[in-house]
């Protein structure tokens, strides 16, 4: 059985959530399984790769107000339908080597974690190119325009919300799973807390807080390491700076009258997850639902218009986060857990009720009886 997983590098997250079903695939030693993980970028012309994921970083670091209103103004029928002809045309063009790799493969299934693989393989298969059974996983919490898509024969989505929203579309349920974003297996929680603290030096009786901000390295996490300090005496944190070497550079020439680890791009963060007991973070759809699966509660901070305020959308609808817009109210968060630890009691009860821990397996096993 040959399985094409097809990612963009887009962001992380794509990639993550298509690494998470590569995996959920291999741990099951099936020497009839030819598996291939694709970045479908890979596939583009020079000038494609070059454009389309730096163009995204651009916005996402210095227009997200731009990026915002493009993405949902795009998702209005009446502005993308007389686009989408145009769209179409240039993606194909671009896409070619990927569009004639899958017809020479000729795989049993596609999955895409993300939307420009089936908008191109979709109209592949309605010309009768592939026959393959065609899964997209809905890598945030509410769907896109770009998503929905002809050919396409299965979604698979986070909740119950993500479902209406592509019925609403015109998506049939009976084609609708809702069975969470996969995430790799050591996200799920492992009861080494005390453990994994004591090997970093900290303390077990501490508030452990975790501020990270996703691979762009984004947040104000200088100016809540200053709020922090007003619980001196009872909080630690973790500080993931991935890959803004400033930032790490800057946290690490000042003192903090309470315990600070500090990290660059790490591969640890399952473990940093376990030992927080809070997690203040963007809201992507891959970080989010790693957060679910551990346990941890988010404090969501300055979601990226779009796709993360859609995301934060959900969270507030199952009340099963905690949201700041500036760095400053983490001060009264944190006040109101300490003196009420019951609210964050509340927070994980709504998380037990919205994680899918075992995404993973369950797309597996929709995969395998696809054909």
């Amino acid at each position: 059985m040959k399985i094409d997983i097809i990612h963009a590098t887009a962001g992380e997250g794509h990639r993550k959530i298509a690494m998470a079903v590569q995996d959920g695939l291999t741990r099951l030693h099936r020497t009839d399984l030819q598996i291939r993980l694709m970045n479908c970028l890979d596939y583009t012309d020079a000038t494609f790769q070059k454009t389309y994921a730096p163009i995204y970083y651009w916005a996402v670091r210095h227009a997200p107000n731009l990026w915002g209103g493009s993405y949902e103004i795009l998702d209005q029928a009446w502005v993308y339908q007389p686009l989408r002809p145009l769209r179409a045309l240039t993606n194909n063009v671009h896409a070619k080597a990927l569009l004639d790799d899958v017809v020479k493969n000729q795989p049993d299934v596609i999955v895409s974690t993300h939307f420009l693989p089936p908008e191109i393989l979709g109209r592949a298969k309605q010309k009768g190119l592939i026959k393959s059974k065609m899964i997209t996983v809905i890598t945030d919490f509410y769907p896109h325009t770009f998503w929905v898509n002809p050919g396409t024969d299965h979604y698979w989505v986070m909740a119950d919300e993500t479902k209406q929203d592509l019925i609403r579309r015109g998506i049939p349920a009976g084609i609708i799973t809702v069975g969470g974003i996969p995430v790799v297996p050591t996200f799920k929680p492992s009861g080494r807390k005390k453990e994994i603290l004591k090997t970093h030096g900290l303390d077990e009786n501490r508030y452990t807080i975790l501020l990270t901000s996703g691979s762009f390295g984004l947040g104000p996490q200088e100016a809540i390491l200053e709020e922090l300090k007003a619980f001196k005496d009872r909080v630690q944190c973790f500080v993931v700076c991935a890959n803004n070497k400033e930032l790490k550079a800057i946290l690490e020439s000042k003192a903090y009258p309470f315990p600070v680890k500090i990290f660059g791009f790490i591969d640890f963060m399952p473990e940093l997850m376990e030992a927080s007991d809070l997690m203040v973070a963007k809201s992507g759809g891959s970080t989010t639902s790693e957060a679910l699966t551990k346990g941890v509660v988010m404090v969501v901070m300055a979601p990226i218009p779009g796709q993360e305020t859609r995301n934060v959308k959900l969270l507030k609808l199952r009340d099963a986060a905690y949201f700041l817009n500036d760095p400053h109210e983490i001060h009264a968060i944190v006040k109101g857990i300490l003196e009420d630890p019951a609210s964050l009691q509340k927070k994980r009860d709504a998380i037990k009720r919205l994680a899918k821990p075992d995404a993973s397996d369950d797309l597996v096993k929709l995969i395998l009886g696809s054909c």
